[in-house]
Formats: structure tokens, C-alpha cells, sequence
């Protein structure tokens, strides 16, 4: 009896003790654009494993401009690494996330950031966007825009550089998902407007990425079936502002929540199943240019 409480005590020990090694394991030192990462090709790789990428539910991030911050949602919060004197710091929690925040999105200019949430409007759980602005030493409180936003009006926001912004329209309810737009009158966003041609023809046609100079719009469409699935959608405006038929991008996994980064260069998505937990993938944006030749 007395050896099988020693061993018993014997192995505690060392259980206590591979977790504090663990729990005091220094967060790597990452130097570098993009946390240092080796560069991807055409073919999609995942990024940051282990980092940015591990075994719990990452999705929907967002650099910014000056490509030394990234934010992304990492079980359901807002989280985010930046480069300080060069080095890229361990991931954490914004102050702003709260117990429900995701789908974060730098605006071009880098003086606003969007992200979703919920709050109780009337006694019913409404989704909600919320803003935090850049101040001095840091970022804001968040921030309600109102209408047309809110409440349960707009998901997932991208901000071309003159202000309009690009989103889900949810003001159906969710599985109504369309492709919508917000366009700033005077200072000011007034209405939310669905997509027309060639975009909505289709259902839950969400998660736009708009370029900065609204010259290509990238997106999510969800697949019909049971075990849904999706991919991600690419259209290009023409001179005159009219828009291309939007053609899939073959990335050989599902694919959706895009962000391209602000250089241009590289093409970041969600893929796997939510409910078991998806990573961060990147591709080279090349894939984007062949499109456009053709």
C-alpha cells in the first residue's frame, strides 16, 4: 500500500512539474514582417503554427497598415500580437474584447479598428459592431456607430480608404446573409444597401474584403448541403465602376474570412470546421493577379 502511495506521490510530482516547465516556457523571439514566418507560395500554408494557429479556435484577422500589429479571434476574443523595438510579443486579449468579440478589421488610415459583438437591445441578443479609435498611448473605449449598423443590421466590416465600407448584410436575421455596402454622405453613413449585380445572385454571399481603392473585392460563399462548406470569391471594378463576374479562388480547402494584407502581397483565410476548431491560412496574392490577367 505504502508503494503504490509513493509512486502515486512520484508521479504528481512529475506532472506538476512538466506543466510548470510548460507554463514558464518563454514565448519564442519573432523578428520580422509577417512574426518572422517563412513566406508562402500558391500554395496555401498555415500560418504561424503553433503561435497564431494551434489547437484552440483562431479566425478572422486583420494586420495593420504598417504591418507591425495583427489582430485575430482566438476562441471567440479579440486577440493580438505587436512588434515592440522589433520583436513580435506573445499573443493576448485586447482590453476592449469583453467575453464575446471577433472578426476584427483594421481601417486603411489605421485610425479605426471594427469588431463584432452582442448585447441585449429590447430583451433579444442582437449582434453588434462596435469601433475603438487610435489615441494617444494606445485605442479608445469601444464604440457604438448606431444606425446603420446596429442593432443585428451589419457583420464583418472592410473600409475602403475614402470611408466606405463594405459588410455583411444580416438585417434579414442570420441565414440571410448578403453582400452589403455603407456608403459615407457627408461625414456620415445614413443607409445600408444590398450588392446588385453581379454580386447576391447566389445566397449567403458574406465576409467582403474590399480593396483600399476599391479596385477588387474579395468574399465568402457559403455552399448549399448539409455539411456546409466554403469558398472564397474574387471580383475586379473595371475603369467605368462596373464589376466583373466574381470567379472562385482554387485553394484546394475551404476557405472564407478573407484579409489581404495592406502591401498586397498575401491572402489570409479561415479554414476548418468551427466547431472543432479552424486555423489562420496564407497563400501569395499572386493567385489574385492571374485572375486579373485573365
Amino acid at each position: 500500500m505504502k508503494k503504490v502511495i509513493w509512486l502515486s506521490l512520484c508521479v504528481i510530482v512529475f506532472i506538476n512539474n512538466l506543466n510548470a516547465q510548460q507554463n514558464t516556457q518563454e514565448f519564442p523571439k519573432l523578428t520580422g514582417p509577417y512574426l518572422g514566418q517563412k513566406l508562402p507560395g500558391t500554395t496555401p500554408q498555415k500560418f504561424a503554427p503553433g503561435i497564431i494557429s494551434t489547437d484552440a479556435h483562431e479566425y478572422a484577422c486583420s494586420f495593420s497598415p504598417d504591418g507591425i500589429e495583427l489582430y485575430f479571434t482566438r476562441d471567440n476574443k479579440v486577440t493580438f500580437t505587436q512588434q515592440k523595438a522589433g520583436i513580435w510579443t506573445e499573443p493576448k486579449v485586447v482590453s476592449f474584447s469583453g467575453n464575446f468579440s471577433f472578426e476584427p478589421s483594421v481601417a486603411p488610415d489605421n485610425k479605426r479598428l471594427y469588431f463584432q459583438t452582442a448585447g441585449i437591445i429590447n430583451g433579444k441578443m442582437e449582434m453588434m459592431t462596435k469601433y475603438i479609435e487610435r489615441v494617444e498611448g494606445g485605442w479608445s473605449e469601444a464604440m457604438d456607430p448606431g444606425a446603420p449598423f446596429n442593432p443585428g443590421k451589419t457583420m464583418h466590416i472592410s473600409a475602403t480608404l475614402e470611408g466606405t465600407i463594405y459588410t455583411t448584410d444580416i438585417s434579414g436575421g442570420m441565414g440571410s446573409e448578403s453582400l452589403g455596402i455603407i456608403k459615407k454622405v457627408n461625414g456620415s453613413y445614413e443607409k445600408l444597401e444590398k450588392l446588385g449585380t453581379p454580386f447576391n445572385k447566389e445566397p449567403n454571399q458574406q465576409h467582403p474584403w474590399i480593396a483600399p481603392d476599391e479596385s477588387y473585392i474579395v468574399f465568402t460563399v457559403r455552399k448549399p448541403g448539409q455539411n456546409q462548406g466554403s469558398a472564397l470569391y474574387c471580383s475586379f471594378k473595371s475603369k467605368n465602376g462596373k464589376w466583373s463576374e466574381p470567379v472562385e479562388l482554387m485553394l484546394g480547402m475551404d476557405a472564407g474570412q478573407p484579409f489581404i494584407s495592406f502591401d498586397g502581397k498575401y491572402l489570409f483565410f479561415t479554414t476548418g470546421d468551427p466547431r472543432v476548431g479552424s486555423d489562420i491560412y496564407w497563400v501569395s496574392a499572386k493567385i489574385i493577379e492571374e485572375l486579373r490577367l485573365k
